[in-house]
């Protein structure tokens, strides 16, 4: 059975020019955390490449549980 858990990252948004923090949503399942959501526009954001915000919440993915 997989775990869901949440976390919180915060930095600097282009898109809306200050500080934000973000909700991610993880499932943890094999020894891995895999990203379930983020609730920020991440996907279709111009400035996507470039978030400081959600690479944080990327590399979470990188960590073990």
């Amino acid at each position: 059975m997989a775990e869901i858990i949440e976390e919180f990252f915060s930095g600097y948004c282009k898109t809306h020019n200050e500080s934000r923090m973000i909700a991610c949503e993880y499932r943890v399942k094999d020894g891995y955390y895999s990203l379930e959501s983020v609730d920020c526009d991440f996907t279709d954001c111009p400035h996507s490449a470039a978030c400081t915000v959600v690479r944080q919440a990327l590399e979470k993915e990188e960590e073990e549980p």
